[in-house]
């Protein structure tokens, strides 16, 4: 199975950059707050195109 990971968008507005506080680009929560299922659906969701709700838990 190819292992796709969602692209991180940058978190310029505090100085920080995208690798010290990666967020999801499938949805608003940070990338570290994802479970195993985030994780799951949301890289199904970007790398699929699907425009659809969230189920972080966060």
């Amino acid at each position: 199975m190819n292992q796709v990971m969602p692209t991180i968008e940058s978190t310029d507005a505090t100085g920080t950059t995208a690798a010290e506080n990666p967020r999801c680009a499938a949805c608003p929560h940070p990338w570290a707050t994802h479970d195993r299922i985030a994780m799951r659906f949301c890289t199904a969701t970007t790398s699929g195109g699907h425009h659809r709700g969230c189920v972080c838990g966060s």
